[in-house]
């Protein structure tokens, strides 16, 4: 096992080599100064960041610290997409300013022959440079568990430690674009593995403001790999909930990835471009079912844990609508929670669930205003009844600050209390 610091400054190249047991390891760190870095990531010794290398396949997630709500999820590390200015938040992952640095978990999907690990950051200020330690493993250790808490020992848990990485210079300006590139000094493999740990700390102990804008992690086997299309960005955490890794990789994750490009194709809107990235994170200590903010859906792991084989994955189908919907991100009117609700509801009990789900509501009871299931089926039946295209039109209309009343006779001919009077007169049937 070996063990060593590498410390850069601007411009400058450090090797840093450390005797191993079979091989000696490499780094390779290199920083540009904040007036001629640029959106190219181009330096001298290091290769510029790659959108086809193996990292394009793997599944991210954090396993210990927490990200920052204004920066990306981790998946924004492998996209092979780079901030293109030195304090852009949304393009780089980064923890939480109460979070003093965490890990990142990197699942390659299967044993790769890794020949190296490149690592890119940028800030004009303590979050440029990079601290943190490698460590891998191929599962294969007896009793190994790839998502450790932080107060777990990884070189005693399975992992090996491959490189400790410190690129703050001293007595200089910190801030720059940085990237550090680990390599076998033979040009041999750096080992065959399936799991990464990145242990990151912050660049100054007690500065709650000096956790490093990571902006990619490149894991090199020397092959060719397709580029990860846009929107593929999903990024699960269940790190808090363990046993529900096989429900979510087993039956929510392929249905979301299927799932979310579908909804986006639903609610289209002139000039708009969906996020392409986003989180599920399910908490262990959470009341109710779920809830989005902005593109972060969050999930109560109690709620889920019981609804597995019933409502848990059409849940946060309704989630995802919320994810493409944004409407707050556009100044007007106040958009009705209920319409809000009933497309998200829509789009899961007529489009996603099977047919004989489908809500019923009591119509001698029932309002168009009680939102979820109730508004979801009068929207359906408007679809029907009236224009197929009618969800697609209220839909650019909230999100463009456009909604209001009077856009129901626009669209339909007649108020949205007069389509409900016929909805009820008719029983709900077209």
């Amino acid at each position: 096992m070996s063990r060593f610091v590498c410390r850069g400054i601007a411009t400058v190249l450090l090797l840093c080599l450390a005797q191993a047991a079979s091989a000696e390891i490499k780094v390779v760190a290199e920083s540009i100064p904040v007036d001629r870095a640029s959106a190219a990531f181009k330096f001298q010794n290091v290769p510029a960041p790659s959108s086809t290398d193996a990292g394009t396949n793997a599944r991210l997630s954090i396993i210990a610290g927490q990200g920052d709500p204004n920066g990306a999820d981790p998946d924004v590390l492998v996209d092979g997409r780079l901030p293109d200015s030195a304090d852009q938040p949304a393009a780089n992952f980064f923890f939480n300013a109460n979070t003093p640095g965490g890990r990142i978990l990197i699942d390659l999907g299967q044993v790769t022959q890794v020949k190296r690990i490149s690592t890119y950051s940028w800030h004009p200020g303590p979050r440029g440079p990079q601290v943190y330690k490698l460590y891998a493993s191929d599962g294969s250790t007896e009793g190994f568990q790839a998502a450790l808490p932080r107060n777990a020992d990884p070189a005693e848990s399975g992992y090996k430690l491959i490189a400790s990485v410190d690129t703050r210079p001293e007595g200089q300006e910190v801030g720059g674009q940085y990237a550090v590139s680990i390599v076998d000094s033979a040009d041999a493999a750096l080992g065959s593995y399936r799991y990464l740990l990145v242990d990151v700390s912050a660049t100054r102990p007690g500065d709650r403001f000096s956790n490093t804008f990571f902006s990619e992690i490149d894991v090199d086997d020397g092959q060719v790999h397709a580029a990860r299309p846009a929107g593929s960005g999903i990024t699960i955490d269940y790190s808090e909930t363990p046993e529900l890794k096989d429900w979510v990789e087993g039956r929510l994750r392929p249905t979301l990835e299927k799932w979310y490009p579908i909804i986006v194709e639903m609610l289209p809107s002139e000039g708009y471009t969906a996020p392409t990235r986003y989180s599920v994170t399910f908490k262990k200590e959470m009341n109710g079912v779920a809830y989005t903010a902005g593109t972060r859906v969050v999930c109560a792991g109690p709620w889920f844990k019981q609804n597995l084989d019933g409502e848990a994955v059409g849940a946060v189908v309704h989630e995802l609508v919320h994810v493409v919907q944004q409407y707050g991100r556009t100044r007007g009117n106040r958009n009705p929670g209920w319409l809000v609700e009933g497309v998200a509801d829509y789009i899961r009990w007529f489009k996603y669930e099977p047919e004989h789900l489908r809500p019923r509501p009591n119509l001698a009871r029932a309002k168009y205003t009680d939102s979820y299931r109730t508004t979801a089926a009068f929207l359906n039946w408007l679809m029907e009844k009236h224009d197929n295209q009618l969800i697609r039109k209220l839909n650019a209309a909230m999100r463009e600050g456009k909604y209001r009343p009077e856009l129901w006779q626009e669209l339909t001919g007649k108020t949205v209390d007069e389509l409900w009077a016929d909805y009820v007169a008719a029983g709900g049937k077209t």
